[in-house]
């Protein structure tokens, strides 16, 4: 049984402030409705005789973002282990989107996707690998990011990430009126972005929030207290990035259950560590006011693999141990107790920050609000799209996923509803659904908007940004 800390909050107790209706989920019938009066339900009464209810203004906005952490690694998506028992019970006051997708992986282009509402495809960064041109991990100028529409509508913009390739040096800062990438814990860059909070409250003008923690993220290397809490398992394979990335590939073929029961451990040790700091976190946002009319959305750039298709992190595939991630809705304007299993992606992320604020879409954006969302006219006619730069590119439905290795062009058809770890390629059985598939994933790329981007790659990199790499695997020379 793990240790309490101080500030944790008693457990049950979901700071989330009170719950405000909002006006855009009122229709004509609202003529008459249900009024509470002295403890007595009144049927009939018209709503001319309830006072007004003030308008409390756009809400405040914080978008957190748990890197690699795959959703079904989570209570609420349905895992047996209690790495998560604060994001669970958050769940139950929002909405859970159960079958949410990123649109690329790796961090770069995945949070770009998700503060621009524009695809890889379209942004370009991670993008040119193997190409003349090479590969651009910084978000080129032409790409506007939401922080800095709400920026020029004077919101507050405040930012927190672990650095890494969430630097300020990849343009990650732009749009923000405080920003640090300074964070090396979640303990860490929580407290630095309550203090941004707190200093951002005094005037009363809405605050747009964005955390981003690497905890979750190889190294898995937890606080002592938590590398136990799930089992203890012997490995010989240390739990970090530097020893994990030369068996990326080949996993399966060189490590035992052992090594995988292991790291598996450490990495829920990382999830429930960051959940339980999230409990404090939220206790003191309720604590100054934030909470009162704010809208929170928690989500993932990319999953984690161990072993699932043989290999470990996240590496150059498209299958869902990487493409599925939580994503968590609460605010006054959402939905509660809510399960909703419409595809969506982090595309729809920036249009729903947008739609809380009381801002409009530019054209250009390829998502959509996921407020109020309503209900498609035909299930199977649902489409995500995803894609990791130039390698592959995918196309699910909710029955449906084909994959396309454009290096080797070759087609993998998977039945999600029959075989959900996708482990039958069905492209021979099936061939009609994968042409159709196939002929929509090519009018998708077709249909995507092109920027002309002049960015420039020279940007020096200093050595603490190198290390930060280097211990996240991404710098292994």
């Amino acid at each position: 049984m793990m240790d309490s800390k101080p500030g944790t909050p008693v457990p049950g107790h979901l700071p989330l402030g009170e719950n405000r209706i909002s006006s855009r989920r009122l229709t004509a019938n609202s003529r008459w409705c249900l009024v509470l009066l002295g403890g007595a339900l009144l049927f009939g009464t018209a709503c001319a005789t309830e006072p007004p209810v003030a308008d409390p203004g756009p809400p405040n906005i914080l978008l957190i973002s748990l890197d690699a952490l795959r959703a079904d690694h989570l209570g609420c998506y349905g895992y047996d282990r209690s790495t998560s028992p604060f994001l669970d019970r958050l769940a139950t006051r929002g909405t859970r989107f159960s079958h949410a997708s990123v649109n690329t992986h790796g961090t770069p282009p995945s949070h770009t996707t998700m503060l621009s509402s524009l695809y890889q495809e379209t942004h370009r960064v991670g993008y040119g690998g193997g190409t003349p041109e090479g590969r651009n991990d910084t978000i080129p100028a032409e790409v506007e990011l939401v922080q800095e529409m709400l920026q020029a509508h004077d919101w507050h913009t405040l930012g927190v990430t672990g650095g890494g390739y969430m630097s300020g040096v990849f343009g990650f800062s732009r749009g923000f009126d405080s920003f640090s990438d300074e964070a090396r814990s979640v303990a860490q860059g929580t407290d630095m972005l309550l203090e941004q909070i707190r200093s951002a409250m005094v005037d009363g003008r809405p605050i747009f929030a964005m955390y981003h923690t690497y905890e979750i993220h190889s190294s898995y290397e937890p606080p002592p207290q938590y590398r136990t809490v799930f089992g203890e398992y012997h490995s010989d394979i240390p739990p970090t990035s530097e020893s994990l990335i030369p068996l990326q590939g080949i996993a399966s073929k060189v490590l035992d259950s052992d090594d995988f029961d292991f790291l598996e451990s450490q990495y829920d040790g990382e999830i429930r560590y960051t959940d339980d700091v999230l409990e404090s976190f939220f206790a003191q946002l309720e604590s100054i006011g934030f909470l009162e009319n704010a809208l929170i959305i928690i989500t993932s750039d990319h999953g984690e693999e161990f072993g699932d298709h043989g290999g470990l992190l996240h590496r150059a595939t498209l299958y869902e141990e990487l493409l599925h991630i939580p994503l968590i809705l609460i605010g006054p304007m959402v939905a509660k107790a809510v399960v909703d299993p419409q595809l969506v992606s982090l595309i729809d992320i920036t249009p729903t920050i947008l739609e809380a604020a009381r801002l409009p879409t530019t054209d250009i954006m390829e998502g959509e609000s996921l407020l109020n969302r309503s209900t498609p006219d035909s299930w199977r006619d649902q489409r995500t799209f995803a894609q990791y730069t130039l390698l592959y590119y995918s196309v699910r439905t909710p029955r449906w996923k084909l994959i396309h290795n454009t290096k080797a062009n070759k087609l993998q058809l998977f039945n999600l509803r029959r075989d959900p770890t996708e482990r039958r390629n069905v492209i021979e059985l099936s061939p009609a659904t994968g042409d159709q598939l196939y002929a929509e994933l090519d009018a998708w790329r077709d249909s995507l908007p092109h920027l002309n981007i002049t960015n420039d790659r020279s940007q020096e990199l200093s050595t603490e940004t190198i290390e930060e790499l280097r211990a996240l695997g991404y710098v292994t020379e």
